[in-house]
């Protein structure tokens, strides 16, 4: 005498597989959303490592423009422009950081001409950093700036920001590639002084 499967038995058997199946897919799909995930926080890391790097570079051998300007334009909360030797050529570009929307940009002039003149329609802008996260949900401002009594612990100079008082620069980025999801926020400070202004008045 043959005996083979119930109908019962073959329908527990299917719902069994089905379910392996799916707890096996979701699986699957959860790695890849985490390798997603991980690949978007690299990125950000990476996008705001390099900005800093090179924004410490720049501000703290910041200088006189070529026509003779000071070397800080203007300073706000979301925006810096300044006058540095970027590309080592020995004249001082005029180099601004800016947000649009959710991204950090740069903006470089070169000076032109002589006297020299730093016209707005040959400025060369870029993306540095995208997904930015900026107050009130962002714990600080993208920048705060701070005079020559700095000493590590006094409050930010207010705004407006008198450029002439200047002496230290302290950038905070914060981005996220998931707004709703802190997990993925990335955020990095660094303090840059300006060696060109550290002992004037």
């Amino acid at each position: 005498m043959h005996r083979g499967f119930t109908l019962i038995e073959i329908l527990i058997s299917i719902s069994i597989l089905s379910g392996i199946i799916f707890v096996v897919s979701m699986f699957g799909l959860d790695i890849f959303d985490l390798q997603i995930f991980l690949g978007d926080v690299f990125v950000i890391q990476q996008e705001v490592t390099v900005t800093l790097t090179e924004m410490g570079i720049e501000v703290r051998s910041m200088g006189p423009s070529a026509n003779g300007s000071y070397p800080i334009e203007s300073a706000s909360a979301t925006s810096l422009v300044f006058y540095s030797d970027t590309d080592g050529n020995g004249t001082f570009e005029r180099i601004r950081y800016f947000v649009e929307g959710n991204v950090l940009r740069k903006g470089i002039i070169e000076p032109i001409g002589n006297p020299a003149t730093y016209p707005s329609g040959n400025e060369a802008i870029r993306d540095i950093v995208r997904d930015l996260v900026l107050p009130p949900v962002a714990s600080q401002p993208l920048f705060l700036y701070y005079d020559r009594n700095y000493t590590g612990t006094q409050e930010p100079m207010p705004i407006p920001i008198d450029v002439s008082r200047i002496r230290l620069i302290k950038a905070t980025i914060t981005a996220d590639k998931t707004p709703q999801d802190i997990s993925g926020r990335f955020d990095y400070s660094s303090s840059m002084l300006i060696r060109n202004l550290r002992n004037a008045q």
